[in-house]
């Protein structure tokens, strides 16, 4: 076995904090490159910041500054948070975030901006990033000189991960419900790692499993997923280690967590039991004809976005790895940590696979919780699988950590080229030229022709709505014929229009009714909706 000189931690820590220096700098610039919004984060400003709960009036006029007063937070109306609380319980998800994001933006009143939920979400994101680190630390803390390497060599995959700048980019609940899933991980490992937890340490935990469990289930209900397996683990882990008190009282503390949640938000019940997510996610989890495609989905997302070309080659060495050492009878060591990491992560990311929505490559936010430790298993693997080769080919000891090194520096520049070839999503660039198209259109008359059992869609077209003066609603339903004057007496109309039959009854009957109107060709298409130009 060969020696190596010993590296002070210090290097290792001025390594790690440069690392995180260049992830922050690669998550600001391409949040400077976001442009637009998907209609969930419109959703993330309106119910934390609300004023008059605007919603379309058949048949009548909004300007476009009542539509941005609803995204943001106007003299008086800052620090609302019993609003904040009441407009979750119309949706479907608990208030936590929601209260964080309408915090940053009273402190900016009368703003909307991207840099408001970005900013949450970068605090939130660096967070991870060090709580990750420390996760790594005690992972690799008995690997000597090569935990130093390796917990940078992790930390390096995971930041500068396609699927993990996405979700920072993506202004929702997803980073900071990572941060919590991976510090409540971190506080779990710190137990796992003492010999003697009564007293003093188990009291500790059971404080830090209660005030977890109530932030994280109160910041969504996937929180619940992983806590669950958390607890289970531990408690199973007290019980077999302790004895029934210790995993009893853990136990409680964790129960009794989600027991107060459930009174501060009684709503999450009918959101998880009745509420048309809660609906979808169960009658998704009991159906097994889905299986394959969510699986070729979910798994897929990690090849293209987390570890792009390279998901499934590491799975294949590690495979291949534990086949050789079975091959040679040798055996690893038990590892209650490991243990956890592999219960955890594997059992998350089946149930969300099962229960989440399957929309295409917006999917790889849901999974984001586990990304870090499914980053820190498969380099730990296959890092373990090198040293157990090693001591059955008799190999020099550096040789694990230098293949392992080698093989994360080839995932990492993947990663930049999946960065450079534009693989962080929810950035909308191509929004610029639609919003400033409507800037420059903002004195023409403007009609919204609007579903009005999917009045949602209009809010993927809130930035180019807030720049008109004002917009005429329609509903597309109305059996009412449309009688504004100036309307009806105008050479030019711009129609947004959902894609329906009823909605170009709609355009048809203001072509008939309007003398100086005579066709209608389409501007634009959007998202849900058509842009049509009267003339």
């Amino acid at each position: 076995m060969s020696e190596r000189r010993p590296v002070d931690k210090s290097v290792y820590r001025a390594i790690f904090i440069a690392v995180i220096m260049l992830q922050l700098i690669a998550a600001f610039y391409f949040c400077t490159r976001k442009t637009g919004f998907h209609y969930d984060e419109y959703y993330s400003y309106y119910s934390s910041n609300v004023s008059a709960g605007l919603t379309p009036e058949d048949n009548g006029w909004v300007s476009g500054r009542e539509i941005l007063d609803e995204f943001r937070v106007l003299n008086g109306e800052g620090f609302n948070y019993g609003m904040v609380k009441l407009m979750q319980t119309y949706d479907v998800h608990p208030p936590m975030y929601y209260f964080v994001l309408h915090t940053v933006c009273s402190f900016t009143k009368g703003i909307f901006s991207k840099w408001q939920g970005l900013a949450v979400n970068l605090i939130f994101h660096l967070l991870s990033v060090m709580v990750l680190w420390l996760i790594c630390g005690k992972v690799y803390e008995d690997k000597g000189e090569d935990a130093g390497i390796l917990s940078i060599a992790t930390v390096a995959l995971y930041g500068f991960s396609p699927a993990i700048l996405s979700g920072v980019m993506f202004i929702r609940m997803y980073v900071m419900l990572t941060f919590l899933c991976l510090l409540t991980i971190y506080v779990h490992i710190l137990v796992l790692r003492e010999d003697d937890i009564y007293g003093k340490k188990m009291r500790n935990l059971c404080i830090a499993a209660f005030v977890l469990t109530f932030t994280g289930t109160q910041t969504h209900y996937y929180f619940f997923v992983f806590m669950f397996f958390t607890a289970a683990y531990m408690a199973l882990y007290l019980l077999r280690k302790k004895g029934f008190k210790a995993s009893a009282i853990y136990a409680a503390s964790v129960l009794g967590s989600i027991a107060v949640s459930i009174l501060f938000y009684p709503a999450m019940l009918s959101h998880i039991f009745r509420g048309y997510r809660g609906t979808e996610a169960t009658q998704a989890f009991f159906d097994m004809g889905n299986l394959r495609e969510r699986a070729g989905l979910f798994i897929g997302l990690l090849d293209e976005y987390l570890l792009p070309h390279c998901f499934y080659i590491i799975l294949l060495c590690i495979f291949l790895g534990i086949i050789t050492i079975r091959f040679y009878k040798t055996k690893g060591e038990s590892n209650p940590v490991t243990g956890l990491l592999l219960t955890v992560t594997i059992g998350y990311f089946a149930v969300v696979l099962k229960t989440a929505l399957t929309n295409a490559e917006e999917a790889v936010r849901y999974e984001m919780p586990v990304y870090g430790l499914l980053v820190l298993l498969l380099l730990y693997g296959f890092y373990i699988i090198l040293v157990r080769l090693t001591d059955i080919r008799h190999a020099k000891r550096t040789f694990p950590v230098i293949i392992s090194v080698i093989f994360a520096a080839v995932m990492l520049i993947l990663q930049i080229q999946a960065l450079a070839k534009d693989k962080v999503l929810f950035l909308y660039e191509e929004d610029k030229d639609s919003v400033e198209w409507a800037a420059n259109h903002k004195d023409d008359k403007v009609v919204y022709v609007y579903n009005p059992l999917n009045q949602w869609m209009i809010w993927d077209d809130s930035m180019e709505l807030m720049q008109y003066d004002r917009i005429y609603f329609v509903s597309a339903d109305s059996e009412d014929e449309i009688s504004d004057t100036g309307l009806l007496s105008a050479d030019h109309i711009y129609v947004y229009a959902v894609r329906s039959d009823k909605a170009k009854e709609k355009i048809d009957e203001l072509v008939k009714s309007d003398t100086d109107v005579t066709e209608a060709s389409i501007v634009r298409e959007l998202q849900y909706a058509d842009l049509y130009e009267l003339r």
